[in-house]
């Protein structure tokens, strides 16, 4: 009778798999909220497009506009990170640029970098 050499999970193999499951998962656990208030600001810009008489607006206005959503799903943005700016040629423009730095484990950080543009002209 011959031997067969067994095929299959071994011990080392299950600890390396449920170790890098818990990781992944602990990544996901840690990024999510960044992830979903990145998606709550893309929200807010979008919501711009709905504003009537958003292209002949201030940029007090649409500061005042933007970070009233913003505020609403607790999200604070500093002065450098959203920019209003009013062109002539191209009208009211927001752009965001943020990063967020969270603590992963140990010395280690995790920097996430968002950017949103947003235009009245591209409505």
């Amino acid at each position: 009778m011959a031997l067969r050499k067994q095929k299959g999970l071994s011990t080392l193999g299950l600890l390396v798999t449920i170790l890098v499951l818990g990781f992944v998962v602990m990544l996901g656990m840690k990024m999510s909220p960044v992830y979903l208030d990145d998606y709550a600001v893309a929200k807010v810009l979008k919501s711009l497009d709905n504003r009537p008489g958003i292209s002949e607006a201030s940029r007090s206005e649409v500061r005042e506009w933007v970070q009233k959503g913003l505020s609403t799903n607790r999200i604070d943005l500093s002065r450098d990170e959203l920019k209003i700016t009013r062109d002539r040629k191209d009208g009211v423009s927001v752009d965001i640029n943020y990063e967020r730095r969270m603590h992963l484990m140990y010395n280690v950080d995790l920097v996430l970098t968002f950017k949103h543009y947003w235009n009245a002209e591209s409505q």
